[in-house]
């Protein structure tokens, strides 16, 4: 199934998106429960606050657990970083397991000179991998 990608990178991976997420938790805090009030749509953005997305770290001092997850994810080549983005497929449910061939394929519709965003601004990346991983029977 995996051919470009190792189980053992794509746990690499799954920690450095894990400690994004809680250096993203210990950021955001209780924000969630501050009342904004009306917030203008941003347009492109479903969000406008974007408090769901890793890419708040940016903002903050706590960038460097981002920047490393950009940089593992960067360090694969294109085919290797296709893989991922259907192994995070699969583990968000997308696909299941056995529909492995179709994961790959939805993955290669993604631009790969998007590749490194697309996949490390997801707050539940590493959850994302793990559960890929035990469906896809690589745990």
């Amino acid at each position: 199934m995996l051919n470009h990608l190792s189980v053992d990178r794509v746990r690499v991976i799954a920690d450095l998106a894990g400690r994004a997420a809680d250096a993203h938790r210990s950021v955001i805090g209780g924000l969630y429960d501050i009342d904004l009030g009306d917030q203008p749509d941003e347009r492109g953005s479903r969000n406008p606050t974007d408090l769901d997305t890793l890419n708040v770290l940016d903002q903050t001092g706590s960038r460097k657990e981002l920047d490393g997850l950009r940089a593992a994810i960067a360090d694969l080549d294109e085919p290797a970083r296709q893989e991922l983005k259907a192994v995070m497929l699969v583990g968000r449910g997308d696909f299941a397991a056995g529909d492995w061939d179709r994961a790959m394929d939805q993955a290669a519709q993604i631009p790969a000179s998007t590749d490194v965003e697309y996949l490390a601004e997801k707050l539940d990346l590493h959850d994302y991998l793990t559960k890929a991983l035990f469906a896809l029977k690589c745990l």
